[in-house]
C-alpha cells in the first residue's frame, strides 16, 4: 500500500505545481506589460521637446518705464506762483513740457541777497536743492534783489551758481532773467540780470533772457500788478521754452 501512497501523493502535487507555474508566469506578463505602459507614458512625457513658439505668438517683456528726471525750482514769490495754484507757476509749466519731476523751492520776498518773507535766502534753497540731487536746476533771477548792491549780488550769484555746480557737474543749471510786470523795468533790472547771467555762464550753464514779456499787458497781473496771474505765468513759460527749444537739455 506504501506505494500506491506514495503514487497517489504524486498524482495529486503534479496539477497544484502546474497551476503554480502558470500564477507565476501570469504574473510576469502582467508585470512587463505595466512596465511597458510606464515607459511609453515616460517617453511621451519627457521625450517631446518643448515647441518654439510661431512669430507673434511670443510674450514680449514689458518695457521697463523710465524714471523721470528730478528738477528743483530756486526763485522768488512768482517762481513759487503766489497767489495762483503752485502747478500754475513757470516752473511747474516748464517741468510739465520736459516731464521732470519738480520740486518748487521758491520762497516768496528771496532773492540771492534780499532775504524773504521767512527770513531765508536763495542761499537755503540752493542748501535743499543739493539734497534733492536734481538732474535740472532752474533759477530765476529776481526783482527782489534790485537795490541790493552790485557788487555784493554778482558775488553772490557767482557763489550759490558755482555750489551747484561743483555738487552735480553734469546737471543741467538753467538761468532765466528776472520777470517783470506791465509797467517798464527799471535800470536796476539789467543790473540784476548781468550779475546772473555772468554767474551761470561761468560753470556753462544755459541762460536764457526772455526779455520783459508782460510789460503793457495788466491783463496778464494780479491785482497787485507785479505777480502774473495763470495767464501770465504761461506767457513766462512760452517765452521760456522758446529760448530752450534750441538748446540741448539731454542728460
Amino acid at each position: 500500500m506504501e506505494p500506491s501512497e506514495t503514487h497517489s501523493f504524486h498524482a495529486a502535487s503534479a496539477p497544484y505545481s502546474r497551476s503554480v507555474r502558470l500564477s507565476t508566469r501570469g504574473l510576469r506578463v502582467a508585470l512587463l506589460a505595466a512596465a511597458t505602459a510606464a515607459a511609453v507614458v515616460l517617453t511621451g512625457c519627457t521625450a517631446a521637446a518643448p515647441q518654439e513658439p510661431v512669430a507673434g505668438q511670443r510674450s514680449a517683456a514689458a518695457p521697463q518705464v523710465a524714471e523721470r528726471p528730478v528738477a528743483v525750482a530756486i526763485g522768488d514769490s512768482i517762481a513759487f506762483g503766489k497767489g495762483i495754484q503752485q502747478d500754475q507757476a513757470w516752473p511747474a509749466l516748464v517741468a510739465k513740457v520736459h516731464d521732470w519731476r519738480l520740486t518748487d523751492l521758491a520762497v516768496s520776498g528771496s532773492g540771492f541777497l534780499h532775504p524773504g518773507w521767512n527770513g531765508t535766502t536763495f542761499q537755503q534753497q540752493v542748501d535743499q536743492a543739493v539734497a534733492l540731487k536734481p538732474s535740472y536746476i532752474l533759477i530765476a533771477a529776481t526783482r527782489n534783489d534790485r537795490l541790493e548792491d552790485p557788487a555784493a549780488l554778482a558775488q553772490k550769484s557767482t557763489e550759490l551758481v558755482g555750489a551747484l555746480r561743483s555738487a552735480f557737474p553734469r546737471a543741467h543749471i538753467i538761468g532765466v532773467t528776472a520777470i517783470w510786470g506791465s509797467d517798464q523795468p527799471p535800470a536796476t533790472i539789467t543790473m540784476v540780470d548781468d550779475a546772473f547771467r555772468s554767474a551761470v555762464e561761468d560753470v556753462d550753464g544755459t541762460f536764457v533772457d526772455i526779455g520783459f514779456p508782460l510789460v503793457g499787458h495788466p491783463e496778464w497781473l494780479q491785482a497787485d500788478g507785479i505777480h502774473p496771474n495763470p495767464a501770465g505765468q504761461e506767457i513766462v513759460a512760452k517765452a521760456i521754452e522758446t529760448k530752450l527749444a534750441p538748446k540741448s537739455l539731454a542728460l
